[in-house]
C-alpha cells in the first residue's frame, strides 16, 4: 500500500495537507490506470502489461524496503540528543557489488556531490568523526548481506564486518553497541501520532 501511494494519501488527507492530496491522487490515476489502460490498448497484451508495468514496482518495494534495512539499521544520539550522522546512515566498503560507490549510504546522505572515486579522500577526512561516533561502517559483503543478518540477528557475522576505526573495540563490545543501536527508538509510535505530527501541523511545516 505504501508504494502504490495509498498510505502516503491517508497521511496527506488526516493532516489535511489537500493540495499534496490532490497532486498524489491525480498521480496515482494516471500511474495504476490511465497508463495501463493505454498500454493495453497499444499492445493487446496484459501479460505484457503485468509483467512490463506492474510486477517491476512490486519486485522493487520489497527489494527496496529490504536493502533500506540495512542501509538505516541504526540509531544514537549525542549528550544533546541529536542524531549521530555518521551512525543512522551505513557505509560497506570493498564489497564485491559496489561499483560507483552505491555502497556508501553515509556519503549518499552528507556528502552528496562527491564523486565516487573520491569517496576514500572523504572518508579520510571524515575520520575522526567516524572514530568518535563508531560510525556505521562495515566492510566486505553486500547491503543484502548487511539487511539479512539484521533481520536473522546474526550479530556475530555482522562484528565480524564492522569496521573499527578506532581499534580500540573487542568483538562483545562492538556486538553490544550494534544491537543497542538497532533496537533504539527515536520515538514512541505514540508520540510520533499524537504529539510530533500534530506540533508540525501546528507550525506549518507540513503545509
Amino acid at each position: 500500500l505504501h508504494i502504490m501511494g495509498f498510505s502516503s494519501l491517508y497521511f496527506f488527507k488526516k493532516n489535511e495537507q489537500w493540495k499534496s492530496y490532490n497532486l498524489l491522487r491525480t498521480g496515482m490515476l494516471y500511474y495504476w490506470l490511465v497508463c495501463p489502460v493505454v498500454i493495453l490498448a497499444i499492445t493487446g497484451s496484459p501479460s505484457f502489461v503485468f509483467f512490463i508495468y506492474f510486477e517491476p514496482a512490486v519486485a522493487m518495494t520489497y527489494f527496496l524496503a529490504f536493502i533500506n534495512i540495512g542501509l538505516h539499521a541504526y540509531i544514537d544520539f549525542d549528550e544533546n540528543g541529536k542524531h549521530l550522522w555518521a551512525v543512522n546512515s551505513s557505509a560497506v566498503i570493498d564489497g564485491d557489488d559496489d561499483y560507483f560507490g552505491e555502497d556508501d549510504h553515509l556519503a549518499h546522505h552528507y556528502s552528496t556531490n562527491t564523486y565516487f572515486k573520491d569517496l576514500k579522500t572523504y572518508r579520510a577526512k571524515k575520520m575522526e568523526d567516524f572514530k568518535t561516533m563508531h560510525a556505521s561502517i562495515f566492510q566486505k559483503f553486500s547491503i543484502l548481506e548487511h539487511s539479512l543478518f539484521l533481520l536473522l540477528k546474526d550479530w556475530d557475522k555482522l562484528a565480524e564486518h564492522f569496521v573499527d576505526v578506532t581499534g580500540k573495540l573487542s568483538k562483545e563490545e562492538i556486538i553490544s553497541l550494534l544491537k543497542a543501536r538497532a533496537v533504539r527508538k527515536e520515538m514512541s509510535y505514540y508520540e510520533y501520532e499524537f504529539k510530533w505530527l500534530p506540533a508540525l501541523k501546528k507550525n506549518h511545516w507540513m503545509n
